[in-house]
């Protein structure tokens, strides 16, 4: 049997909530903004907000708030939040077709900052390499934490 870490459903347990939104923010500034058709594609529709949607999803599903209803609560009730973008209104809606539309990348920036909450929790330095079976770890609570959010959505709509 292999010995698995425990994740807390709350990151915040191991970082502080400025610490992880910090490095949700880095993640995805990580990619690729000035990509000529991703460019092309917000300007044909400016209310679309990618990379505001990308770090409240991502920041509050290291914070263990799953449901979009939870998450659009987040974004009124947490300052860090609202001061980094200012003047954002999400919607439940959006966000849940995001989630399904957009699977992939929320996972992966959500492994990443898994695998930066687990360097600092363990004092590993922000470098360190992630075993192969940690980082399969990682990978996989981000897809159960995705997976709860799609299950919390549904359970409240009655499905």
């Amino acid at each position: 049997m292999q010995n698995r870490l425990a994740i807390p459903a709350d990151l915040s347990a191991w970082a502080e909530k400025p610490v992880l939104l910090q490095w949700v923010v880095e993640e995805i500034d990580t990619l690729d903004w000035t990509n000529s058709e991703l460019v092309q594609f917000l300007r044909a529709n400016p209310k679309f907000q990618p990379r505001f949607i990308l770090v409240l999803m991502i920041y509050c599903y290291a914070t263990g708030r799953f449901d979009s209803e939870d998450v659009v609560e987040v974004y009124f009730a947490e300052g860090n939040l609202k001061s980094l973008f200012p003047g954002q209104v999400p919607a439940a809606a959006t966000l849940k077709r995001f989630r399904r539309d957009h699977r992939g990348l929320l996972r992966w920036g959500l492994s990443q900052v898994l695998k930066r909450a687990l360097r600092h929790r363990f004092e590993l330095g922000e470098t360190a390499a992630i075993p192969a079976g940690l980082n399969r770890q990682m990978v996989e609570v981000a897809t159960n934490r995705l997976d709860a959010a799609r299950h919390f959505d549904r359970s409240l709509l009655g499905e």
